[in-house]
């Protein structure tokens, strides 16, 4: 049996521990010889038990010692770990000709590619990466791999003892990638992508062939380096230092461009995707469009891990410290008796009862379905339609748990189907209670919004906030969705009554004068503002798009709506910009959902 220490580094708290113990036996001292002093050595007439006193410390110092335990975390034997596999095999074709030294990219295009691929390993892992570099011919510099955390330092050395042939060929990067790919019959059952990371400048005039690649289920993506403006391609010696920049034979200046117009056709043809690389967000958008390739995200094991045992440890130092409280340190007084006996010691036995309850608590069997929950969340974050059906299966064996359909329900919104998340979010209201039901409500006005459906996704965010009043996104999303609806014009007639018919766009009388006002919320009354510089006009008026709202909003914003603005966004807070992009995390309550 292997037995080890989660965290040895805070080992030293055992003399801290010894210290406290130290300190109460001190302070037992104290007490005594006080004691002895007042009423003599031995007296008789005091009410402290001496050998209560020494039990009441000893609890205590075992107590501290067995926290301290817990702390360092005892690992006693080990259990099998779960991790999420990927079929997906990646192979990165990365453009090393004289070209990818020009600097209008971050450094120069080099280092630019650099971290771009070095952001594609963190993502794709799970999966299997390789790595090709090229320019007018191809070379191995990684084969595939499953650690994927080493592309990025791989390309530290990029260039350097390779010697490939000067120019730039497409053809040669994709040969070179392709034959990288195993070939046996258990391979090629897995799903395969070359991502070229490239200027895309080629002297050849067309595409290279792609049927042989499409003929062997392999989808070629393209990662845009560079601008289209381009710039000067710099010449430098054996000792990296700048000699000129690059001149024709006229000597004219030669400018490099990103000719993503070649790049895009070629991830076109090959069943693959275009992303051209200025942020983070590009390489984790290119990484999301890989994993949609590959349908097969499996579950496998994971190896070994150590098996914690800090909770039986903890709760045996609960039980002393309980001990400790139900012990008194007097002497016990004779109790008048009483015709129907004596009272029962209540106190000693809910207290035992308790630290038994919570000492089984402790070390109790976990939750079976948590586990499976965990695993159907860490799908969700790449593959939101395999996330789906497990938490169909974990719904099917636990149907009244309200996070399981709140979680079914974001998985479904990630998909863009709203109309079935709405569903999944009533089954989530009916059985949720506080925090909970509160995130149920929130989460159902974001689909609602994305849906169009505004004035209820006005209520929904509503009712969240009658669950939860302290939660400060759901106020700024009614601010923000009153301001929206106060700047889309109304169409109804000034001069009409309530509940009469209202006129269809282009078909107002001359003279009206459309007002901007918000939905009723639960009083009857407006609670938007009217939109600025609106006056009566002699012709129709067409409703502002909620675009254009939200374009008028930002450039007309006071500097109260400024400092609104800036306290709801404050702690990571969503806002406006969550809702039309979906991106973060929200929590609260037993819940740890993306949306």
């Amino acid at each position: 049996m292997k037995i080890a220490l989660a965290h040895p580094e805070l080992a030293p708290l055992l003399i801290a521990a010894v210290l406290i113990v130290a300190l109460c036996a001190v302070a037992l001292v104290r007490r005594r010889r006080a004691l002895a002093a007042f009423a003599g050595p031995g007296a008789r007439l005091a009410s402290a038990s001496p050998a209560r006193q020494v039990a009441k410390v000893i609890l205590v110092g075992g107590a501290c010692l067995l926290v301290v335990v817990a702390l360092v975390g005892p690992q006693i034997g080990e259990v099998p770990r779960r991790a999420a596999t990927s079929t997906l095999d990646t192979i990165i074709a990365l453009d090393v000709s004289q070209s990818m030294a020009v600097r209008d990219a971050d450094t120069d295009r080099l280092h630019a590619a650099q971290r771009a691929i070095e952001l594609l390993g963190q993502q794709l892992s799970g999966g299997r990466v390789g790595l090709t570099l090229f320019a007018g011919s191809s070379i191995l510099r990684y084969p595939l791999t499953a650690s994927t955390k080493l592309m990025g330092p791989a390309l530290d050395t990029s260039g350097h003892g390779f010697h490939t042939q000067p120019g730039s060929s497409l053809r040669a990067a994709l040969q070179g990638a392709a034959a990288q790919f195993p070939t046996t019959d258990a391979e090629k059952l897995r799903t395969k992508a070359i991502v070229v990371v490239s200027d895309g400048e080629d002297p050849a005039p067309d595409l290279p062939p792609l049927d042989s690649y499409l003929a062997s289920g392999i989808h070629v993506f393209t990662l845009g380096i560079g601008t289209i403006e381009g710039g000067p391609v710099p010449v430098y010696d054996t000792k990296g230092q700048l000699v000129q920049m690059l001149v024709d034979a006229n000597g004219t200046q030669v400018i490099s461009h990103l000719d993503e117009a070649r790049l895009v056709n070629l991830a076109s043809a090959a069943g693959g995707r275009y992303v051209r690389y200025d942020s983070e967000a590009a390489a984790k958008s290119l990484s999301d469009a890989l994993r949609a390739i590959d349908t097969t995200v499996t579950t496998t094991d994971g190896g070994v891990s150590p098996d914690d045992r800090y909770q039986f440890v903890l709760g045996i130092a609960f039980v002393l410290l309980v001990a400790e409280w139900l012990i008194s340190e007097r002497r016990p007084m004779p109790r008048p008796r009483v015709p129907r006996g004596g009272p029962a010691p209540r106190r000693r036995v809910i207290g035992a009862t308790t630290a038994l309850l919570l000492l089984v608590g402790a070390c109790g069997p976990q939750d079976p379905i948590a586990d499976q929950l965990d695993t159907a969340n860490q799908v969700f974050a790449h593959d939101p339609a395999g996330a789906v059906a497990r938490y169909r299966d974990l719904q099917a064996k636990r149907p009244t748990a309200p996070e399981i359909s709140i979680d079914l329900g974001n998985a479904l919104a990630a998909l863009g189907e709203h109309d079935r998340a709405l569903v999944e979010y009533g089954r989530g209201i009916d059985t949720a209670k506080g925090t909970t039901r509160a995130i149920a409500f929130y989460d159902r006005a974001t689909s609602l919004f994305r849906l169009g459906r505004i004035l209820d996704a006005r209520a929904a965010y509503v009712e969240a906030l009658r669950n939860d009043p302290n939660d400060r996104d759901a106020k700024f999303n009614i601010e923000i969705i009153d301001r929206i609806l106060g700047q889309i014009p109304s169409q109804k007639n000034p001069t009409s009554s309530p509940g009469a018919s209202t006129e269809p766009p282009g078909q107002q009388q001359p003279g009206g004068s459309p007002q901007a006002t918000a939905p009723a919320a639960g009083s009857g009354k407006p609670t938007g503002t009217p939109v600025p510089d609106v006056t009566g006009s002699t012709g129709a008026t067409q409703p502002e798009s909620v675009q254009s709202a939200l374009t008028n909003f930002r450039k007309d914003l006071t500097l109260e709506d400024a400092l609104r603005l800036l306290d709801a966004l404050r702690g990571e807070q969503r806002g406006l910009p969550a809702i039309l992009e979906g991106t973060g995390v929200r929590r609260g309550g037993n819940v740890d959902v993306p949306y």
